[in-house]
């Protein structure tokens, strides 16, 4: 479990409330370009894939409305085993 639960994996009172909403029916590509992280290197890339993020909420607060990713990056390290 790695020490992160409660905090992460559980939906309840002192969690994290970090979610993510999926459209299991929606299909899409994975494109390099779309994806937000450091690397571009994607052994995935033109892939079709069926089940689409579609919004993500980060300790209570919407990050990525409608497929779209807003505001900086606000993550935190997990501090595991702590």
């Amino acid at each position: 479990t790695w020490g992160l639960y409660p905090r992460k994996g559980a939906i309840q009172i002192g969690s994290d409330a970090d979610l993510v909403l999926v459209d299991l029916a929606a299909e899409d590509a994975i494109q390099a370009s779309k994806l937000h992280n450091k690397n571009t290197l994607n052994p995935y890339e033109g892939w079709k894939v069926k089940g689409i993020p579609v919004s993500t909420i980060l300790r209570g607060q919407v990050i990525m409305p409608d497929r779209e990713i807003i505001g900086a990056p606000s993550g935190k390290p997990a501090n595991l085993g702590k």
